[in-house]
């Protein structure tokens, strides 16, 4: 980032320490976790990873890169390796999926989880579930990172964050409320909301000056405590749902039959995909699990599949990107839930179908997911 936008950042973000330093992680159901594992590893020196998964407004050039940095400062000789898994338009629904491939397979040493905003309007124990498979995946493996959630905002400033605060109260995971400072901001009429977004969503430099600065303060209150309190050895039974702790993405590359394209490996498809264009091509895959899903691109030029799990239509999906953000996306969508344990098999049909906006019918598929 340039000097003056850093100057910039640090000029707003003092603002809201004013109206925040105070402010702590709220009441924990158990003992709570803390950042001094990570913290004891900053100051011997070398490198650490800092893993951010989110949506856009953690792709975004604002609090992530800033945060990287500022953690690369504090410690003379530590070099800080950052692994950006935002996506922008996607939840923890879609992230518990891809947690592996895009966060846990880089080793990291830290985990920052955001995805309040995107999870708003999802129901209550979809949420719940997602976000403590997040938890338990990332805990379940031999070297188990610090994890912090963040709670960005947007709209009204009024993005539930209850769903995520259960979950971290009940694996004792701090939290940062990025939402609270912009209130303490925005509500007595300090500063406009839309100064800081001009979208009400998507921070400006402004805003994420305010976000960096608070996590900033959080970060400051973990690298003074001495006593570590590590993520658990043995994870405790599930407080919500276990179903999203065997959360996978199974490659679909192998094996393509006729009207079928095997297209290069890009982001976010790392192993691959396939890509159909014409009305009646036709794949099917075997897997075992009790739920699929698919992670797909949604296309400008896009047209509508047809799904089949065990012989029996299940659903029509429009695979088009729409109106509202015309451009190519990832997206993830549900085919089946509450599958009997054991084998399945899925058939996917390009159906002779389109909206008016679409000039073609392409499906570009990069992932089955699947639980159980």
């Amino acid at each position: 980032m340039e000097r003056t936008m850093i100057v910039t950042m640090l000029a707003v973000g003092l603002m809201a320490l004013v109206c925040t330093a105070a402010m702590g992680d709220g009441p924990a159901a158990g003992p709570k976790h803390n950042l001094v594992t990570f913290f004891n590893k900053c100051r011997a020196g070398g490198d650490v990873t800092v893993a951010y998964i989110g949506g856009s407004i953690t792709a975004q050039e604002g609090w992530r890169p800033f945060t990287t940095k500022w953690l690369g400062e504090q410690f003379k000789g530590l070099k800080v390796h950052e692994v950006n898994a935002a996506i922008g338009g996607t939840g923890s629904w879609l992230g518990v999926y891809r947690l592996y491939k895009d966060v846990l397979a880089h080793d990291p040493d830290l985990l920052f989880v955001e995805f309040a905003v995107n999870d708003n309007g999802a129901p209550d124990d979809d949420v719940k579930a997602t976000m403590e498979g997040i938890v338990r995946q990332a805990w379940s493996r031999p070297k188990k990172p610090d994890i912090m959630f963040t709670y960005t905002t947007a709209g009204n400033l009024e993005v539930p964050t209850k769903r995520h605060q259960a979950v971290a109260d009940a694996y004792g995971i701090p939290t940062c409320d990025f939402q609270a400072s912009i209130r303490a901001l925005c509500v007595p009429g300090l500063v406009d909301w839309d100064i800081m977004a001009a979208d009400r969503v998507h921070p400006g430099d402004w805003g994420h000056a305010v976000y960096a600065a608070t996590l900033a303060t959080h970060l400051r209150q973990q690298i003074k405590l001495t006593e570590a309190a590590p993520p658990p050895d043995v994870l405790p039974p599930a407080t919500f749902s276990d179903e999203y702790t065997s959360a996978r993405l199974m490659p679909v590359v192998a094996g393509l039959p006729e009207g079928w394209q095997k297209l290069d490996k890009s982001w976010p498809f790392d192993d691959g995909s396939i890509m159909a264009t014409k009305p009646g091509s036709t794949i099917e895959f075997k897997f075992n699990g009790t739920s699929v899903a698919m992670y797909y691109e949604l296309r400008v030029d896009g047209g509508f599949v047809q799904a089949e799990v065990d012989g029996k239509v299940v659903g029509e999906y429009d695979v088009s990107a729409g109106a509202t953000f015309p451009w190519n996306r990832p997206n993830g969508l549900q085919i089946a839930r509450g599958l009997a344990k054991g084998p399945h098999t899925l058939r996917l049909t390009v159906m002779d179908k389109k909206t008016d906006l679409s000039k073609g019918y392409e499906f570009h598929l990069g992932y089955l997911m699947l639980t159980g």
